[in-house]
């Protein structure tokens, strides 16, 4: 009986130890909100730099667009003028029409510039930003790793689609990751 019991006891002591090693270590989840890289105040200053040099860029587009855009606002209007003149004031419908030729002349120049805008700002948002949100990246996981994370969501993405439906507070790491990467020596490689 005494041998019983002893075997019995080293059975029980053996479950519990395999319990204990194949036990798995608690996961730990972070959340990083990448909308906050951009904030001028608290965000990631290489992404920052490359946003405003991107945007400096791009002004002189933007302006012409906006330029194009106020033109035809008040060619519209011009051509509301003349379709509204007072009873017994005879219309110019040939004034009226080339008016609406040169709107649609306009409308179409808007069109295509604004097509070529969209393309270069892809192109552009590409060569400037992509190395440095790779290197994010590469940063973000490089910080999940040293820190115990085993899994990091962007908020960003998260919060727009409806698939976060609650969290700790205490879960938002965004502030620790911006000072971390801060931090780090430069990597990515300078805008072009």
């Amino acid at each position: 009986m005494k041998k019983f019991g002893n075997i019995a006891a080293i059975f029980v002591l053996g479950l519990v130890f395999a319990a204990v090693s194949h036990a798995q270590a608690p996961v730990k989840i972070g959340l990083i909100d990448s909308g906050e890289f951009a904030d001028e105040k608290t965000g990631i200053q290489k992404f920052i730099n490359a946003v405003k040099a991107l945007n400096t860029e791009l002004a002189p587009r933007v302006k012409e667009l906006t330029d194009l855009q106020t033109k035809m606002q008040a060619l519209a209007e011009e051509i509301k003028k003349l379709e509204n003149v007072g009873p017994g004031v005879p219309v110019n419908q040939k004034a009226i029409l080339d008016k609406r030729d040169e709107g649609g002349r306009m409308q179409r120049e808007f069109e295509f510039k604004k097509n070529e805008y969209d393309a270069y700002l892809e192109k552009r948002s590409n060569d400037v930003l992509g190395p440095i949100q790779a290197d994010i990246a590469k940063a973000i996981q490089e910080f999940a790793t040293k820190n115990g994370y085993t899994m990091i969501f962007d908020l960003d993405k998260l919060g727009p689609s409806g698939a976060l439906l609650a969290m700790d507070p205490k879960a938002d790491i965004t502030k620790e990751f911006i000072v971390f990467y801060n931090a780090r020596p430069a990597t990515a490689a300078a805008p072009r």
